[in-house]
């Protein structure tokens, strides 16, 4: 069975260290961000002379922004001018958070990619050398000299 190559090994752990600095650019170059950002039917407004409060009324569609403290999730409505912001905070976050996976599995293919080279390396005991020394008998003590 021919030797594993570990100038191949080697090469591998090169590109996947470039792509793994690509990543970290990336997640370098975030700025703000904001978790989750969803449209959804708000709920009726509490002004009765609102078209929604009637019975009959369609609700507004509101913007509200989403994230998770402590186990618990919180809503905040986004007024119409923040909404573009908000838009591009979630986006980079999304971003992030892509980056971060990125990072995670490349990180996996460099340890694995270093056990193969690892593995490449490590020389085979001689034979000449294992067979040649007599093992001690247990309990003898070496002759000093």
């Amino acid at each position: 069975m021919p030797a594993p190559d570990p100038v191949n090994h080697r090469q591998n752990l090169r590109d996947l260290m470039a792509d793994y600095d690509h990543q970290l650019s990336h997640i370098l170059q975030v700025g703000e961000t904001a978790q989750r950002l969803r449209l959804r039917n708000a709920d009726p407004l509490r002004n009765p002379s609102c078209h929604c409060a009637k019975p009959s009324g369609q609700r507004h569609v509101a913007t509200v922004l989403s994230w998770s403290e402590t186990g618990r999730t919180h809503t905040r409505s986004v007024p119409a001018p923040e909404r573009a912001r908000v838009r591009c905070l979630t986006a980079q976050y999304r971003r992030l958070r892509q980056a971060r996976t990125a990072v995670i599995q490349l990180h996996r293919q460099i340890l694995r990619n270093i056990d193969h080279l690892q593995e490449a390396l490590r020389l085979s005991p001689p034979a000449s050398a294992c067979a040649s020394a007599p093992m001690p008998r247990a309990g003898s003590r070496r002759p000093r000299g």
